[in-house]
């Protein structure tokens, strides 16, 4: 059996949601690499300066993630991305869209994983796993792709933070690496991306608890997914 790998998971969301908008044809404002070696605060002063040249980070949607057919967490396999917050807004999910159907299926695993990490009734994952449902009932058809993306980031906030409490130093050293939620500190300004080499995960842009991840800034919040279409 696999070991749970929060940081894998988290990021193949990510990574799915980004791959779900370019498909969907809407163009990245940015695009900025991790580099191997590079410090956190390096990469997220290079994401803040590629965001002011396409209309700042209320402008766009970021997606931050370590690429799965790369070497995954620690290395420099990956990128942040922004997608333009307009553009996102105007495209809507058509019915049995298979790149919104992989994203759920993306954002269930990484809820699963935090699940087996917490309390059985624990109320944070019930919360997520009752709108997370909601929107698996048409597969977000409907919806706009800025709301969707919102939507699935904002809904791991909850159980990520409650992840974090439960086991980032409950035992001598910490948990090991790969069960720890992703390392993050409120940055009300600009989004924390995954660190390259071997930093510490990085900062997704929204008000969220110190050690849980946080969704990245959006032009306007997310609304509660649509019901089923014939409902």
């Amino acid at each position: 059996m696999e070991p749970v790998n929060l940081h894998k998971s988290y990021s193949a969301m990510n990574e799915n949601l980004a791959d779900q908008f370019d498909k969907a044809g809407v163009k990245r404002s940015f695009t900025v690499p991790y580099i191997d070696g590079q410090k956190t605060e390096d990469h997220v002063k290079a994401v803040g300066q590629a965001a002011a040249m396409s209309g700042g980070l209320s402008k766009n949607l970021v997606s931050t993630y370590h690429r799965g057919s790369g070497n995954g967490w620690g290395s420099g396999h990956g990128e942040t991305v922004g997608h333009n917050g307009d553009k996102l807004t105007e495209t809507l999910i058509p019915k049995n869209d298979e790149h919104a159907q992989k994203s759920i299926k993306a954002a269930q695993t990484h809820l699963n994983n935090i699940k087996s990490l917490l309390p059985k009734d624990d109320p944070t994952v019930k919360e997520a796993q009752g709108q997370l449902d909601l929107v698996k009932k048409n597969d977000g058809a409907g919806m706009n792709l800025l709301h969707f993306g919102v939507f699935l980031q904002q809904i791991l906030n909850a159980p990520m933070q409650a992840i974090a409490q439960a086991h980032s130093g409950s035992k001598d050293g910490g948990h090991a690496p790969h069960l720890r939620a992703p390392n993050r500190t409120a940055e009300p300004a600009a989004p924390e991306a995954p660190a390259a080499g071997d930093q510490a995960a990085p900062e997704q842009v929204s008000a969220a608890a110190p050690e849980a991840p946080q969704a990245p800034a959006a032009p306007q919040a997310a609304p509660a997914p649509p019901p089923a279409q014939g409902q």
